[in-house]
């Protein structure tokens, strides 16, 4: 994927001439730096915001760097639900179709929160209960994890942050090996604007604690995929999110092995159901630091 292109090279790629590329640049519609000759460049964040926002057809999409796209072409006008097409791509192993699917997904203008809540979520649902019947169901499950991050990965590149940028530090508790639930809140916020610094799987509490000061973070989570001492997590959880509370820092709690912990971690600490509430949440923080009344903010959960 290209990190800029040339007037010439977006026009191409939707389909439309030069000339009307460096009108609507010219109008403002499209944001172009300049080069020292003078030359329009646009970023590729900023080509992508302007196809999703005006809905424009991309039709040569290999320009901008998207040779995954076409392959999925006919899928995606066959009738299928997306749920389903990305089920059927990540059991049978086609990462490169996987990958076209979520970006023209969120091309089309569907949110990085919908992807999670919807397509994502529902097929490694469908594919964590080949555990149970299909002798093969932990190699596939595993190898589907794996693309599913290529994706992301691929879909964070193109996320650019607002000019008034805030900081979000997270990742899975201490003992929790599971990568993608926080890789995907980390997308999600990425989205919603903020610099999200993913640490991952099995993450210690002091490791979190110090990346939140080194960032000066205004906003935290917590990833409970899976929790194996429950006593022991839900004591250090207490202690980050008394510590949290004491910085000013907004703490977000959520997974599907949280339990009751999130109910013992003081009303300051926000738990939740969806990635969506997440990205409600995440802007409601952004507007309060700006002054702005912030909107209604909805429990969220990382799932």
């Amino acid at each position: 994927m290209k990190p800029v292109l040339s007037p010439k090279e977006l026009a191409t790629a939707i389909g439309v001439s030069e000339s009307s590329l460096k009108r609507w640049a010219d109008d403002g519609l499209i944001r172009v730096a300049r080069t020292a000759g003078g030359h329009r460049r646009i970023p590729i964040a900023e080509a992508i915001r302007f196809i999703r926002e005006t809905k424009t057809p991309l039709v040569r999409p290999e320009v901008l760097g998207f040779t995954d796209l076409d392959l999925v072409q006919a899928d995606t006008t066959g009738g299928e639900e997306p749920a389903d097409l990305l089920y059927r791509y990540l059991a049978a192993g086609q990462a490169p179709e996987a990958r076209g699917l979520v970006m023209s997904l969120y091309l089309s203008g569907q949110t990085v929160a919908a992807l999670a809540d919807g397509p994502v979520r529902s097929a490694l649902e469908r594919l964590g209960r080949l555990w149970e019947h299909h002798e093969n169901g932990v190699f596939i499950e595993h190898r589907a994890t794996d693309i599913c991050m290529e994706a992301l990965w691929q879909l964070h590149t193109t996320l650019e942050p607002r000019t008034t940028v805030a900081t979000a530090v997270g990742g899975a508790i201490p003992g929790d090996p599971y990568i993608l639930a926080s890789l995907l809140a980390a997308t999600v916020l990425a989205a919603e604007g903020y610099h999200a610094v993913n640490l991952g799987p099995n993450t210690p509490f002091e490791a979190l604690r110090a990346a939140v000061d080194h960032h000066k973070a205004t906003l935290a989570w917590l990833s409970f995929s899976h929790v194996p001492d429950r006593p022991a997590t839900e004591a250090g959880a207490r202690r980050f999110a008394q510590e949290m509370a004491e910085r000013g820092v907004r703490l977000v709690v959520g997974g599907q092995s949280l339990g009751n912990i999130g109910t013992a971690l003081g009303d300051k600490v926000f738990v939740g159901r969806s990635m969506a509430e997440l990205a409600a949440f995440a802007n409601g923080v952004l507007a309060s630091r700006a002054g702005a009344q912030a909107p209604l903010v909805l429990p969220i959960q990382i799932p």
